[in-house]
Order: structure tokens, then C-alpha cells, then sequence
């Protein structure tokens, strides 16, 4: 049971998460259509269905190429205290790999 409860909360938070994302993408196509002074709701709906799909190509661009290169950015010039946590790492996989050929 006190499982199944922290499992809902988990849920409803990850679906806040998104609504959350998506709250200034509403918020700019309103202020479009107001002020514009449309007053057909098919130019709300062409809006949506524009921008979802140009949204998924920037999200695939951001996953495969940008995120890259400020992961590799932030390793570089990251905080004393990230870069010493990569080292150890680092020479805890190359300890781990020694005691493997060992055995």
C-alpha cells in the first residue's frame, strides 16, 4: 500500500513535469492568437500543430548533438570537485580492471 501511494505521487509529479514544459509553448500561441485578434479557433489548432512537430525535431537535435558537446563542456570546465569525482572514477574502473586480470 505505501508503496502504491509513493508510485502515484511519482506519476502525478513526472505529469506535472510535463505540463510544466509545455506551459510557455501555450502561453506564447494564446498571446499570438490574441494579440493578432484571431477569432477562429483553426488558427489555434494550425499553431499547436505546427509547433509540436518543429519542437520534436529542436528535442532530437538537443539529445543527439547539444547535449554532447555541454556534457563534454561541463566535464572540462566543471567545478574542482566534479573534475576530482571523474578522476576517481576514472582510476576506480582502471583499479577494477587490475584486480579482474588478476583473478
Amino acid at each position: 500500500m505505501k508503496e502504491n501511494l509513493i508510485r502515484i505521487y511519482y506519476y502525478i509529479e513526472r505529469g506535472l513535469d510535463i505540463l510544466n514544459t509545455f506551459r510557455n509553448l501555450f502561453l506564447a500561441i494564446f498571446a499570438i492568437f490574441i494579440s493578432l485578434h484571431f477569432v477562429s479557433f483553426w488558427w489555434l489548432i494550425g499553431m499547436f500543430g505546427i509547433s509540436i512537430p518543429i519542437l520534436a525535431i529542436v528535442g532530437y537535435y538537443n539529445v543527439h548533438l547539444i547535449s554532447k558537446v555541454r556534457d563534454r563542456l561541463s566535464i572540462k570546465y566543471g567545478t574542482h570537485y566534479g573534475i576530482q569525482q571523474f578522476d576517481l572514477l576514472k582510476e576506480q574502473v582502471r583499479l577494477l580492471k587490475e584486480i579482474n586480470k588478476k583473478l
